[in-house]
């Protein structure tokens, strides 16, 4: 098939260090024709980047717009601040644009309401930059929960012990910004454990603080640094997700999730490269090592999505819903009170 025509709107750290070149493996498939970023520097720079890595000269322009006039663009990946992607997203639908847009989807549900009513008036595909949704090994454990191998999950968890925000990443420090550090990172984590109730959240009690980084990015930080997020399902589930930023940058990145279920339990870990760890009721062990993405990660299902008008793995819907219970946890902790999802 031909390239899709590519286009990348923010050229900050999620695009130029975090994890590399985006779509640097789809090069088969689709040609990145342009960037913008309203930040001269930060545009030149990315330019400067991925031309290196693709071999092509790509140009940059200050704005969606002016790209989209300039370069035919078909496609886009919004990877701008947070708080900004609503307003990104709408105008690409409005150019006639396909979007994959970086997580998470917004820091309102309205907002994100406004995105996927867009996108089911422009005909156009919109997908979410929810890359731990393609791991197959999760998939495998919602997999484990429906053949009945550990029962009906009763409690699901997942704690992380990792280093901070890079500072670099101004933005983020600020909730205004970014929707406060569990929108920004747990949205991630909420998105699996939803996929493996399968019930919706309903109440959520949270409490976090600041211990340490009181600062970031040059500002006075008002996102916590630590927190325990405890939420119901309507199934009578209910999970647990601890959040530490207080790791130093040589203690490297501590992750662990797991599910108790009627009959079973399955856990896994970073200790071991996430082996699935699988103990039923009988005593049976057995252990699942899978390290693979489905439908080769999320650029390339994108870019086969926007050629094809398949639905992406991550959805609309499904971005939303991964930020109903981090929007009430973060409304718990600012006012030390159970927060039910139906006040959002």
């Amino acid at each position: 098939m031909d390239q899709l025509r590519l286009g990348i709107v923010g050229c900050g750290l999620r695009v130029c260090h975090h994890g590399g070149c985006v779509f640097r493996d789809c090069q088969d498939s689709a040609r990145i024709v342009g960037m913008c970023d309203p930040v001269a520097e930060k545009r030149v720079r990315a330019g400067k980047m991925y031309s290196e890595e693709f071999r092509y000269e790509i140009p940059v322009f200050p704005s969606l717009r002016e790209m989209a006039e300039a370069t035919g663009v078909e496609a886009v990946y919004v990877a701008t601040p947070n708080d900004t992607h609503c307003e990104a997203v709408l105008e690409a639908f409005d150019l006639g644009l396909h979007v994959l847009c970086e997580k998470p989807m917004d820091i309102t549900l309205a907002k994100c309401d406004r995105m996927i009513a867009a996108a089911e008036t422009s005909g156009r595909i919109l997908g979410l930059g929810m890359q731990m949704h393609y791991r197959e090994r999760y998939h495998k454990v919602r997999e484990l929960i429906a053949e009945g191998t550990i029962g009906e999950p009763g409690m699901v968890w997942c704690t992380e012990y990792r280093p901070p925000f890079k500072q670099e990443k101004d933005w983020v420090w600020q909730s205004w910004h970014s929707g406060g550090a569990i929108v920004e990172k747990n949205c991630h984590h909420y998105d699996i454990l939803d996929l493996w109730v399968g019930s919706e959240p309903t109440t959520v009690y949270a409490s976090g603080n600041i211990l340490k980084l009181h600062t970031g990015g040059g500002v006075e930080s008002d996102i916590v640094d630590n927190a325990w997020i405890i939420n119901d399902y309507a199934s009578g589930a209910r999970a647990m997700v601890g959040i530490c930023f207080l790791a130093g940058w040589d203690q490297g990145h501590y992750r662990e999730f797991g599910v108790h279920g009627t009959r079973g339990s399955v856990t896994f870990s970073s200790k071991d490269g996430e082996i699935l760890h699988v103990q039923t009721e009988n005593g049976e062990r057995t252990e699942y090592a899978i390290d693979h993405d489905l439908r080769g990660g999320i650029y390339r299902d994108f870019v086969e999505c926007a050629c094809t008008g398949r639905q992406p793995l991550v959805t609309g819907e499904r971005g939303r819903r991964s930020l109903l219970v981090p929007i009430a946890a973060e409304l718990s902790i600012l006012e030390k009170r159970p927060v039910s999802v139906t006040e959002l």
